[in-house]
């Protein structure tokens, strides 16, 4: 029986916030009446009522007694959520948020100056023209070497409408740098999850995640792309740790063929085939680019368009996850996730714990993986070894 629920594909690591979707059912986990649980949480209510002499925070107990049982779950991925915690959850996986728009690397203290790491699509400091690999050297004025990391962090974590200016050293290539004052202001913006361009005669996208918009994202890109002449494709899934199957299944739709088996989802009592709906926009070759922080869904996507296709795949040996998780949204708006399924991909590969091998090994030096966002086909060797490969294919 097909479950009407939207499944998850995603990692989280440290400030990356995991994709979710909601699922309204309501749950009764146990029967109060009956259950033992509930006479000894009513009875440590009435000490604390009857005797305690200091403040008691109900809904804070409430939340860590959720926690605290969901703990007992050996589940790696389970997650729950107060009612406002999954307003804003749900928020930020559509895209919208509220800020700079910088991903930054974290030092303490800080050295010469804050790197940035990544910048995000459609955010205000994007459109300032803040670059992946500047080097924040100063805020308002003020120098940021040596300072504490977190006090500089909460420095720049303005407040809608506030502006800040952000003295910037830049790299100008043959070991000369520049520096430069930036004005950004704090707005609202939905992010950009997908970038492309045209290389020569091949299509680039990069899928940052499979969240928001990233589905339509990508299939105005391929369009785009393909209406430019494009004769061949890579797609660049590093770094990208998944999202909701409904969107990678989107994006499989426009690249393999009608009625082609995408995936097997295994639940606990069922499983479902999904194939592909539509008849694919291009029949052209293809390679995807992956990284020990391409998973879920990305590996999904990666080792469909090789099943399928004979798309070959580059780069580094992917993450392994082969599970997913479902959220279910709870009586009083709070919600909860847990895995709920593993999936085998359409060659049944079940790579979780193991990840995918690529067909041909390319690595990043430490260097190449720090910069990693201001790489391009002239200093990126996994990105060339694709164009390479492609190029071969046209002679």
């Amino acid at each position: 029986m097909k479950k009407n629920l939207d499944l998850i594909l995603s990692v989280v690591f440290t400030a990356i916030i995991t994709c979710a979707a909601t699922c309204y059912v309501f749950l009764v986990v146990l029967d109060k009446d009956d259950d033992p649980f509930f006479t000894t949480m009513k009875e440590l209510q009435d000490v604390i009522d009857d005797n305690a002499i200091f403040e008691f925070d109900r809904a804070e107990a409430e939340k860590n007694a959720a926690n605290g049982y969901l703990s007992a779950l050996d589940d790696d991925y389970r997650e729950f959520w107060t009612k406002e915690e999954f307003e804003a959850h749900e928020s930020s996986n559509a895209g919208n948020f509220t800020g700079i728009g910088v991903s930054i690397q974290a030092t303490e203290p800080i050295g010469d100056g804050i790197f940035v790491y990544r910048v995000l699509g459609n955010s205000p400091a994007e459109k300032a023209g803040i670059l992946p690999g500047d080097l924040i050297v100063s805020l308002n004025g003020r120098s940021v070497a040596g300072r504490n990391y977190e006090e500089v962090y909460t420095e720049m974590g303005i407040s809608e409408g506030e502006t800040m200016t952000l003295t910037v050293q830049r790299d100008s290539g043959g070991g000369e740098s520049s520096v430069k004052d930036i004005s950004v202001t704090s707005q609202r913006f939905v992010q950009r999850y997908v970038d492309w361009r045209m290389i020569g005669t091949v299509g680039f996208i990069r899928i940052h995640s499979f969240v928001g918009n990233s589905a339509q994202e990508f299939e105005d890109a391929l369009n785009a792309l393909l209406e430019a002449g494009a004769k061949s494709f890579v797609f660049d899934l590093r770094n990208n740790l998944g999202g909701s199957l409904h969107s990678v299944e989107h994006i499989l739709d426009l690249l393999v063929s009608k009625g082609e088996e995408l995936v097997v989802l295994k639940f606990k009592d069922s499983e479902e085939i999904h194939h592909a709906k539509v008849d694919s926009k291009t029949t052209a070759p293809m390679v995807v680019l992956i990284n020990g922080e391409s998973a879920s869904a990305s590996e999904l996507m990666a080792s469909s368009l090789r099943d399928l296709n004979g798309s070959k795949l580059m780069g580094t040996r992917s993450f392994g996850k082969g599970i997913g998780q479902t959220t279910y949204r709870l009586s009083d708006g709070s919600a909860v996730k847990v895995t709920s399924f593993y999936y085998l991909t359409a060659g049944r590969n079940y790579y979780h714990g193991v990840g995918l091998a690529p067909d041909v090994e390319i690595a990043l030096d430490d260097a190449q993986t720090k910069y990693f966002y201001s790489l391009n086909e002239t200093n990126d060797p996994q990105l060339q070894g694709a164009l390479e490969y492609l190029s071969g294919l046209a002679q």
